[in-house]
């Protein structure tokens, strides 16, 4: 809600995707299922389309508002899909399919999605000049923050530690 609220008073950032405790934690559970309300609130604020051709007059002339079937034609299927947003992990199955299915929560297909993701993802590695750009980032802060003090020569050299290790920078 607090997300929908920010979109629709026009804020530049939108705290969400994953975010926890006030921003403070991040999880990619919740990464997943945010992304499916970030969906529904982009689909929110795109509004209704009012055209000829969305309205169909023409198409309500031709098959008559009563008993009116609109199911089977083209521009009901066109427009569905348009104006639809297909979750990814919330289930739109009716109470007695979800029962026989075995009560699948939005979380159940979330971890499902994440494992799906986590087993398949193939990262491209950064190129020479992407490694010395981050790097060259990193130098920065580093010396902005010996500069101000706020790194202590205990945490500097436990640090200085880490940027040696073998699996630097994920040690």
């Amino acid at each position: 809600m607090g997300a929908l609220l920010n979109a629709l008073s026009g804020t530049n950032v939108i705290p969400l995707q994953g975010g926890l405790n006030g921003e403070l934690t991040r999880h990619p559970l919740i990464t997943i299922l945010d992304d499916d309300m970030a969906a529904m609130i982009g689909r929110f604020l795109d509004g209704v389309e009012v055209t000829d051709e969305s309205i169909a007059l023409d198409l309500i002339n031709r098959v008559g508002p009563i008993p009116g079937f609109y199911l089977d034609k083209a521009h009901t299927r066109n427009w569905w899909r348009k104006e639809q947003v297909m979750t990814s992990v919330a289930d739109r199955l009716t109470y007695p399919e979800w029962m026989r299915t075995g009560k699948k929560s939005a979380l159940d297909y979330a971890k499902e999605k994440m494992e799906q993701i986590v087993s398949t993802h193939k990262p491209e590695p950064l190129t020479a000049h992407q490694e010395q750009a981050v790097e060259d980032v990193l130098k920065e802060a580093r010396d902005y923050y010996r500069k101000k003090g706020l790194i202590g020569e205990e945490d500097w050299q436990v640090y200085l530690e880490q940027l040696e290790s073998p699996g630097y920078p994920y040690a």
